[in-house]
C-alpha cells in the first residue's frame, strides 16, 4: 500500500542542484556560423525521451585549431532536473576539448552538485535526465571529430586563469593537519573532476614546510607529460587562488613513467 503523502521531488535534490535549477548560468543558444570566415565552429546536439516530455539541446562553440570548447549554452524543456544537469555539464566542459567532453559521466556531473560526499545530488528517479543531457553533449561532440586536438602537454584538463587570488581566511592559525585537509578539499572539488575526464586521478599525501604541496598522480596522469607542465601549473594556480598565494605544488616523480 502506498503512503498517503509521497516526498515532494525537490526535497530529494541537493541544494546545489536546486540552485542550478532556479538560477542556471548557461541558458541560451548560438546561431549556426556555417560559411563564416573564422576559426570557430558552432555545433548543436539534442536529445529527448520517448514521451517527448523532456528535450534538451546543447550548443558548443569549438575552436577549429585545437578542438577546445570556447563557449557552451543549453536549452532545456521539461522537468526541472534536466535544467540542473545541463547547466552543470556546461560548466564542466568549458575550456576542455571535445574529446575530454565526450568522456564526461553521470557520476562526475552528480559529484559536482553534491552537498555531501556520499549523498547523491540527483535522486535515482532523475538518472534519465542526466543521461539525456549527456546524450545531447555526445551528439554535439560527434560533429567535431574532424577537428584536430591540441597536444595534451599544452592543453591541461584542469581550468586555470582564475580571477580571484588571496589567502584562505585564518590560514595562518590553522594547524598543519587542518591545512592539509583544506588543500585536499580544494583539490577534490576543483581539480579531481577535470582530471577524471582524462581517466586520471590525483591525491595529496603531504604538505611540507608550510608551503610545499606534494601531489600523487594516478591513472593516465602518470604517463602524460602535462603532469609536470601545463596541468601542474594549473593545479598550482588554483591552490594559490583558493588557499594561499605562495603555495608550491610538486608531483611525486617516483609515480611518473614518461
Amino acid at each position: 500500500m502506498k503512503p498517503f503523502l509521497e516526498p515532494y521531488p525537490w526535497a530529494t535534490y541537493s541544494n546545489l542542484l536546486v540552485e542550478r535549477i532556479l538560477s542556471p548560468r548557461n541558458v541560451g543558444f548560438f546561431n549556426s556560423n556555417k560559411g563564416a570566415q573564422q576559426e570557430m565552429r558552432v555545433v548543436a546536439g539534442e536529445s529527448q525521451d520517448s514521451t517527448r516530455e523532456n528535450h534538451v539541446i546543447i550548443y558548443l562553440v569549438i575552436d577549429e585549431t585545437d578542438g577546445i570548447i570556447a563557449d557552451v549554452k543549453f536549452q532545456a524543456f521539461g522537468e526541472s532536473p534536466l535544467i540542473g544537469a545541463a547547466d552543470a555539464i556546461c560548466d564542466i566542459i568549458l575550456r576542455k576539448n571535445y574529446d575530454q567532453a565526450r568522456r564526461l559521466t553521470a557520476e562526475l556531473v552528480d559529484k559536482k552538485l553534491r552537498d555531501f560526499d556520499h549523498t547523491p545530488a540527483f535522486p535515482k528517479s532523475s538518472a534519465h535526465h542526466l543521461n539525456l543531457a549527456l546524450e545531447a553533449l555526445d551528439t554535439a561532440c560527434e560533429k567535431c571529430l574532424d577537428i584536430p586536438i591540441s597536444d595534451p602537454s599544452y592543453s591541461p584538463p584542469v581550468p586555470s586563469h582564475l580571477q580571484s587570488t588571496g589567502e584562505y581566511p585564518e590560514w595562518s592559525i590553522l594547524s598543519s593537519t587542518e591545512k592539509l585537509e583544506l588543500i585536499r578539499k580544494v583539490v577534490k572539488e576543483e581539480v579531481q573532476p577535470y582530471i577524471e575526464l582524462d581517466a586520471g586521478g590525483i591525491e595529496v599525501p603531504e604538505f611540507k614546510n608550510d608551503i610545499e604541496v606534494v601531489i600523487a598522480y594516478q591513472g593516465a596522469c602518470t604517463t602524460c607529460p602535462s603532469s609536470t607542465g601545463a596541468t601542474l601549473s594549473a593545479i598550482q594556480e588554483i591552490l594559490r587562488a583558493r588557499v594561499h598565494p605562495h603555495l608550491i605544488v610538486k608531483p611525486d616523480l617516483s609515480l611518473l613513467s614518461f
